[in-house]
């Protein structure tokens, strides 16, 4: 176990409300959590200024964590072609 930011946690339960690691193969699920913390590393400053002190994400800030989440978790989704031949 190791500590998470709160950026990374955010942008996880974002993740996670947005269905993003639901493509995800359950054999690439720790991986893709591990890309998932680290793209939080490119959260703009001021959202994440933001998160440490409290306030409430607006929609802006929202849309782009759950962006930067879908990028990094991208190369680990299952592609259409590829769900078909499960």
């Amino acid at each position: 176990f190791a500590p998470v930011s709160l950026p990374a946690q955010i942008t996880l339960l974002l993740a996670l409300a947005e269905n993003l690691f639901d493509p995800v193969p359950l054999d690439q699920m720790r991986n893709a959590e591990h890309a998932l913390y680290r793209a939080a590393l490119d959260i703009p400053a001021e959202i994440g200024k933001g998160l440490e002190s409290e306030f409430k994400l607006n929609a802006k800030d929202r849309e782009t964590i759950i962006r930067i989440a879908h990028k990094a978790l991208a190369h680990f989704q299952l592609t259409p072609a590829l769900k078909e031949k499960s």
